[in-house]
């Protein structure tokens, strides 16, 4: 793995969060791949389920990763982290630690993310 893809990615992974934070639908077009799923503790969203939340109703006051650790596979890379939020979607709260699984592909010279799983951590 080079540090400069490890970079990459993980700029990516926060470009995403931004991205859902500011409500910038071009850019999730861009970070998303077509066939993106959300597997998380409210269920799973496909893609468009997924741009849609964060079009609008889904708040991000305040993100941070904690930890990340991105591993590559040539055009494969899985980045395992912890995350934190202060957020709501359609003013339910969604505040808490995370631990992320993303799995992004390489496709065309550029990254994408296939799939993520996230999982409400337990305080530490």
């Amino acid at each position: 793995m080079t540090v400069a893809v490890a970079h990459e990615l993980v700029e990516l992974a926060h470009d995403v969060a931004r991205a859902v934070s500011e409500h910038d639908v071009a850019r999730l077009d861009e970070l998303l791949a077509a066939e993106f799923t959300l597997q998380g503790a409210a269920g799973q969203l496909d893609r468009g389920a997924f741009v849609e939340a964060a079009a609008g109703p889904y708040e991000i006051d305040e993100f941070t990763y904690e930890e990340i650790d991105p591993e590559i596979y040539g055009n494969t890379a899985v980045l395992v982290s912890r995350y934190r939020q202060v957020a709501r979607l359609d003013g339910r709260d969604l505040s808490h630690r995370m631990h992320v699984t993303d799995i992004w592909t390489r496709r065309d010279a550029r990254w994408q993310l296939v799939r993520r799983h996230a999982t409400i951590a337990g305080e530490s």
